[in-house]
């Protein structure tokens, strides 16, 4: 896949059906930059629609990657699941059956297990690629009517570390709280941990055009990736070694004097603590953890320290690591020691992945949180929400375990799982051990597009509406939350 995305030029050369007033407008159903796409009808092809630029919507401008312009793909016949299957002896093979038997079959293997093993035998696990709608439909589901506390979703293993350390410094939760727009503007961009140019292409135009216009792009890589070969400067640390670069580069801040130390007393706290950690790791041994030369670290700390607005973006490099969140947090320090966050062009954001990880878990799907970033263990949060919901308060379950938690419990303290939008057989961590807790399950369904890895192994498969097939909103990496609609019946 070439690093340049496709230009608007060259999609109208290509795009079927450009300026047809047939387009419906929608949304791409990969990652979280949720391009901007027309959908228009092709009753001669495998696929029933085909894509056609939307230069109109701001994040891609028309530019879409070889996913989005392939995406009709998964709209063609054979490819989908189009009637319910249930496993109707054990060990026997999935047959067809008709709605009534499916759902019949799922409610009494769940009803099943919370008579004989209490509510919190059964566990809902969900995706980052569901609507805001499904997502917050499937967290009530899961605590009305189920009134279980085990659900979570796979956006855990995504950018849970960055949510974490964002919550601890901001107190919220957010991917980008600036637009891409914003990037092209800014003067610096320490990217640590991200590969746009081969995972969202459209956004690799944001930095180009933030270096075009003189700005520095310093990438955080161990790879010498697609990303790192167009930066300024490309620090290659060694693997699981990032926590240690982001406190040396704190550590020459602090050392040449380049802290904001107004905005520390008036905008932080936490100060202390935080450059007595810096301050244990001196550039040389810094040099000898990481493998990143030290004359790279003090041009990296001009770049950003010259720079009149700069940025520290984060992805899943830094984030799956096994101290993701102190490693997410050293990297925001550094936005907070020179007075960056908050401030125009500047601050600290996180490229999420899936297409709605940030709305999956803003509408209920996270283990500790109702809708709306409530905590569960907030009386006025339970309260708020009980009252929308019609319930007493008391009758909200608890905090349950978060995703490979869940998963690891499978079998054991939970006894029945409905799984949505999740194929944890392929994507979760330890993929054996969680199949092997999967098949120790007492009942499993599964609703999904397609015959997936985990899907097999369930007692019922439910088909479901999918992207293009249904009207729904998702939340885009800058928090823009997105109308994806319906083109497909």
């Amino acid at each position: 896949m070439s690093a340049t995305p496709v230009s608007t030029a060259s999609a109208a050369a290509k795009a079927p059906g450009k300026g047809d007033d047939r387009a419906v407008d929608t949304h791409c159903p990969y990652c979280s930059l949720q391009c901007g796409m027309g959908l228009v009808p092709t009753p001669d092809r495998p696929s029933p629609v085909a894509v056609t630029e939307r230069v109109a919507f701001p994040v891609n401008r028309g530019a879409l990657c070889g996913k989005g312009r392939t995406a009709p793909a998964l709209l063609a016949a054979g490819a989908r699941l189009t009637v319910p299957l249930v496993r109707r002896t054990p060990g026997g093979p999935l047959e067809e059956a008709d709605w009534d038997e499916a759902l019949g079959r799922v409610a009494e293997g769940l009803s099943r297990t919370r008579e004989q093993h209490g509510a919190d035998a059964v566990g809902v696990f969900g995706g980052g690629g569901l609507t805001n709608e499904k997502a917050y439909l499937l967290g009530k589901f899961a605590r009305l009517v189920l009134g279980t506390s085990q659900i979570d979703y796979n956006g855990r293993f995504c950018m849970s570390s960055a949510a974490a350390a964002g919550n601890k410094a901001f107190g919220l939760d957010r991917g980008l709280p600036f637009p891409l727009a914003d990037v092209a503007r800014t003067d610096c961009v320490i990217l640590v941990g991200s590969n746009p140019a081969e995972t969202m292409p459209p956004a690799l135009r944001y930095f180009t055009d933030m270096r075009q216009r003189g700005g520095k792009l310093i990438v955080v890589d161990p790879r010498r990736t697609r990303t790192a070969e167009q930066a300024d400067l490309h620090l290659a640390p060694r693997p699981g070694t990032d926590l240690a670069l982001a406190l040396g580069m704190l550590h020459l801040i602090v050392a040449e004097g380049r802290t904001d130390e107004e905005y520390i007393a008036e905008r932080t706290t936490g100060w202390p603590a935080a450059r007595a950690a810096a301050m244990a790791h001196w550039p040389e041994l810094v040099e000898r953890v990481t493998g990143v030369p030290l004359p790279q670290l003090r041009e990296a700390v001009r770049y950003f320290c010259d720079a009149e607005s700069a940025m520290v973006l984060t992805a899943r490099g830094p984030e799956q690591q096994a101290k993701g969140t102190d490693t997410v947090g050293a990297w925001i320090n550094l936005t907070l020691a020179t007075g960056r966050a908050g401030r125009p062009l500047s601050g600290y954001g996180c490229l999420t992945g899936q297409g709605n990880g940030q709305g999956g878990r803003e509408h209920g799907q996270k283990a500790d949180q109702l809708p709306g970033y409530r905590s569960l263990t907030d009386p006025a949060a339970r309260a708020h929400v009980a009252e929308v919901w019609g319930v007493d308060p008391d009758s909200l379950p608890g905090p349950g375990r978060s995703a490979y938690e869940l998963l690891d419990a499978l079998g054991r303290d939970v006894r029945s799982l409905l799984l949505l939008g999740s194929n944890p057989v392929v994507s979760a961590p330890r993929a054996a051990h969680v199949e092997e807790r999967i098949r120790a399950l007492d009942f499993l369904a599964v609703c999904d597009v397609v015959l997936s890895e985990t899907a097999r192994l369930a007692d019922v498969v439910l088909p479901v509406a999918q992207w293009a097939e249904e009207t729904g909103t998702m939340t885009n990496l800058e928090g823009r939350v997105l109308l994806r609609r319906r083109a497909v019946t």
